[in-house]
């Protein structure tokens, strides 16, 4: 399986920049996305610069990466990685409002 990472931006060195995020310091291509800055996140698959992320998106990524992580464990607490969608119902699609149910 293939998963995305969000990392954080280092160093820029022409088309490749040194960052660091879960599993460490790694080398990205950033070919895709042109040009990277120190301190910007970056959301990677297989050593290439997808997209830009917020600060809040990476971390949210993250927390959903240590949950597949934890999923095994007998202590795995769902509200602990996904806070967000703890306690709340599920939004109605548009098109069943339309309907008017």
């Amino acid at each position: 399986m293939c998963q995305g990472i969000p990392v954080q931006v280092v160093s820029v060195h022409g088309a490749s920049a040194q960052c660091v995020g879960r599993y460490g310091a790694t080398l990205i291509d950033l070919t895709l996305l042109g040009d990277a800055e120190p301190g910007e996140w970056l959301l990677t698959a297989l050593g290439v610069a997808r997209a830009r992320l917020t600060p809040e998106d990476a971390a949210a990524l993250d927390r959903a990466l240590e949950a597949l992580e934890a999923l095994d464990r007998p202590d795995f607490d769902v509200a602990a990685y996904f806070p967000d969608l703890v306690n709340r119902e599920p939004p109605r699609p548009a098109t069943i409002d339309e309907a008017g149910e």
